[in-house]
């Protein structure tokens, strides 16, 4: 009995020591005979003869003490060990890959996370789109949204492990010179009210808008609302009453009440109550503003990053994803 112990333990050494021991680029050999099944095709991909290739699968074979490969009339077969070892493997030989050989990106066998930053506006218009396309072309590709901050947003994507960020950014983020930017879709702003609501006929005077009971959205590390900043700059401030930290309940709030709200015209596009709105342009109107994509400079050349922020930008800048149309329609006019 103890004889075997000492045999077993032996074993487990020498398997626990392999990496330490072993020459790592005959994991590149192992690698490309599973892919190709071929010694000769292995050593054309390698650039080594194939007398080099079969050395190395002998020391692969003494390494492991097992066949691993068996000859047929088409090639090599693995033996149930190698396959073991290659599923094992394979997803770490492709990402050490894909991070040291930029466009290799194998969309199909990629396996990795990205943390992005949004709120919940964005995610409703982004996430639908963006998974069904991920399910499809990188089903190993995994994705954790968490709340888009603008105060802590370069802190988040420095130090806080956020790959991406999605969202309108203030002037001192966008001036950042450690971060990138690329602009996605236009967010139009347009003042939505309850079909019936006083103000929805007539004249929609700045003095009636102002005195309105409004309701408007502060997301995290705001310290005021957009619009409320912008009327700032003009000497004015209006009658703001309610203020939420996400977008999904304003429209529902105002189609129910007689509140009113100055907010990005597509909301309406995803509202269950589009029926009882009414919107009619500001006395004061917010300039059209940029929905963008976020990343610090040091993801500017990784590979899976460069290729996460090309698929977003091709699903979501203007023109190819139709994104923040809140066009009218029969039962939503812009003016009276």
């Amino acid at each position: 009995m103890m004889d075997i112990i000492v045999v077993n333990n032996a074993v487990a050494a020498m398997k626990k020591n392999v990496f330490e021991t072993m020459d790592l680029n005959l994991l590149r050999v192992f690698a490309m005979l599973m892919l190709e099944g071929n010694v000769t095709r292995a050593a054309d991909k390698l650039c080594l003869t194939q007398s080099a290739v079969s050395n190395s699968l002998k020391r692969l074979r003494s390494t492991f003490d097992d066949a691993l490969f068996e000859r047929t009339v088409y090639g090599i077969d693995p033996t149930p060990a190698a396959r073991d070892l290659w599923q094992r493997l394979a997803p770490h030989y492709r990402a050490i890959g894909q991070e040291l050989h930029p466009g290799a990106i194998d969309a199909a066998h990629f396996q990795g996370a990205f943390t992005i930053s949004m709120s919940d506006y964005t995610s409703a218009r982004v996430m639908p789109k963006l998974s069904v396309y991920l399910q499809t072309h990188a089903p190993g590709v995994r994705i954790r949204a968490v709340p888009y901050s603008v105060l802590n947003l370069q802190q988040h994507l420095e130090r806080e492990g956020a790959d991406l960020a999605l969202g309108t950014n203030l002037d001192d983020t966008r001036q950042a010179k450690e971060l990138r930017t690329h602009a996605l879709w236009p967010i139009h702003t347009t003042c939505f009210m309850r079909r019936g609501h006083p103000l929805a006929r007539g004249v929609f005077s700045l003095e009636r808008f102002l005195t309105a009971r409004h309701v408007d959205v502060l997301l995290p590390g705001m310290t005021s609302t957009i619009y409320d900043t912008l009327l700032s700059e003009h000497g004015y401030s209006r009658n703001l009453v309610i203020t939420l930290n996400q977008y999904n309940d304003v429209l529902s709030l105002i189609a129910g009440s007689d509140y009113i709200g100055v907010v990005p015209a597509s909301l309406i596009d995803l509202c269950p109550e589009r029926s009882k709105l009414h919107r009619r342009e500001p006395p004061i109107r917010m300039p059209v503003r940029s929905l963008v994509m976020t990343w610090h400079q040091r993801h500017d050349s990784r590979p899976a990053h460069v290729w996460l922020r090309k698929i977003v930008a091709e699903l979501f800048t203007s023109g190819a994803s139709g994104m923040e149309s809140g066009a009218p329609d029969s039962q939503l006019s812009l003016r009276a």
